[in-house]
């Protein structure tokens, strides 16, 4: 015959002769005859299973329907919840004791605390007959937030180190000043053989002390310069700076464009514009870093060449390659760099 249920804070309790069950969080359940509800929201002697909800305060402790589900969420198993929270409840306990309470079927209660011992949930503390107490629960849950932790943070680095993403397929975008900086730091850092860089003098003056540094790492450094200013950018022998076609004269976008390559794997190119901001992209498609690479090739050969037969290359195709430029050069090609974004 069922008892009416018994109430204490936030939580109801229904016991019947059989079993004695908690009620999941915030939920009431009572079992027997002529149902009535109660001032508090009880339903007592119902003919069928019924529920209701009751409120709870904020600062009220868990219910064992949240401990219960917590615990699942830990990896328990439901019957496994279920019978730690009962024996968390009053123990020692013996296995007939934890199924009259958690309302598991007594056959089943055995293994399950058993794989709880197992687990180091549990322990045994009497043998006649044998009955089980919950280890400290700080102890167990400390070991298990520690072991997790560890596992979780191995398996990070493990699944990482296989993980080989085709980087091909990848562009990087930065924006503003802090981010492409950002970006144009952590390259120089790395660089572990080349650094090469065409931008005007005004964009590369604030990497000077990092290129410095790079360069006694055994790294190469060349510029290709823009602007007249470009002979201050020369603070170390070891430093390679050469003046844009021989004369570093600012001609379409150059004085917004800054292009970098390291170590022949990647590229950067940046845009800075006063008004529109700056933005970034970087890459490590092969295909892209090679043609990159060649035009930096280019402009090594070009400076070079005007150091040696300048003359003769304003004789053949007027200064500035003036004559080049009117043959192959588009129209307004820089237009769409110079309008910004």
């Amino acid at each position: 015959m069922a008892r009416p249920p018994v109430c204490s804070g936030s939580e109801c309790y229904l016991y019947e002769e059989a079993t004695a069950s908690r009620v999941p969080p915030r939920t009431v359940v009572a079992r027997g005859r002529g149902a009535r509800l109660t001032p508090g929201g009880v339903v007592v002697y119902a003919t069928a299973c019924v529920t209701t909800t009751r409120s709870k305060r904020p600062d009220a402790p868990a219910s064992p329907g949240e401990i219960i589900e917590s615990l699942q969420r830990l990896g328990f198993t439901d019957y496994e919840a279920r019978a730690y929270v009962a024996l968390s409840q009053g123990y020692p306990a013996t296995a007939y004791e934890v199924a009259k309470v958690s309302g598991l079927p007594r056959a089943n209660v055995y293994s399950v605390l058993r794989t709880l011992e197992l687990k180091g949930a549990i322990q045994p503390v009497g043998e006649t007959p044998r009955s089980y107490a919950p280890v400290d629960p700080e102890d167990f849950f400390g070991r298990h937030a520690r072991t997790t932790t560890g596992l979780c943070a191995a398996l990070a680095q493990q699944i990482k180190a296989q993980t080989q993403p085709n980087e091909d397929t990848f562009v990087w975008h930065y924006t503003g000043d802090a981010d492409v900086t950002e970006k144009v730091t952590e390259l120089i850092r790395n660089a572990a053989s080349s650094i090469w860089i065409k931008a005007p003098d005004r964009l590369i003056k604030p990497y000077l002390p990092l290129l410095k540094a790079a360069t006694r790492r055994g790294v190469q450094v060349i510029l290709v310069v823009f602007g007249e200013d470009y002979p201050s950018l020369q603070i170390d022998p070891a430093i390679q700076v050469l003046p844009h076609e021989g004369d570093a004269i600012k001609r379409g976008a150059a004085d917004v464009l800054f292009t970098m390559t390291t170590d022949f794997t990647g590229v950067l190119i940046s845009t800075h514009h006063d008004a529109e901001g700056t933005r970034g992209s970087y890459a490590r498609n092969r295909a892209i870093v090679y043609v990159v690479q060649t035009l930096f090739l280019h402009e090594f050969y070009l400076a070079e060449m005007y150091q040696k037969i300048g003359g003769v290359l304003d004789a053949t195709f007027g200064k500035e390659l003036a004559r080049l430029r009117k043959k192959y050069r588009p129209k307004d090609m820089e237009k769409n760099v110079l309008d910004g974004p």
